[in-house]
């Protein structure tokens, strides 16, 4: 299972289940997170599952920018597209997330994370 793991002050608030398909990021009404913010664009970024080549059961995570005002963030970096992999931290405007894969094989702590 995919998830990501709304940070505030290094500790998990909330965390949202991630499966197949296409999720979207934005002020607006419809999307799949939506997020409270004057400073996030209305369609502000997409996150695609899909299907790995040589390893179906297993999930392929693409963050893309859909041209946002503010951008998007991966590991502290700005991205117009981004393969995403597992602990990576995406920041859009105020906002922290964790991308958690149990399917990793990693061992992590998700109670609380060290800022960065």
């Amino acid at each position: 299972m995919i998830k990501l793991k709304h940070i505030v002050n290094g500790t998990v608030v909330n965390e949202i289940d991630l499966g197949e398909g296409e999720f979207s990021i934005g002020r607006n009404h419809g999307n799949d997170l939506q997020l409270d913010d004057g400073d996030v664009s209305g369609e502000h970024a997409v996150l695609t599952l899909t299907p790995n080549a040589y390893l179906p059961e297993q999930l392929d995570i693409t963050l893309r920018d859909l041209g946002s005002t503010n951008g998007t963030y991966v590991n502290r970096i700005a991205i117009r597209e981004k393969e995403i992999r597992h602990g990576d931290l995406i920041r859009i405007c105020n906002y922290e997330y964790r991308v958690y894969n149990d399917d990793a094989n990693v061992s992590t702590q998700t109670e609380y994370l060290p800022q960065e």
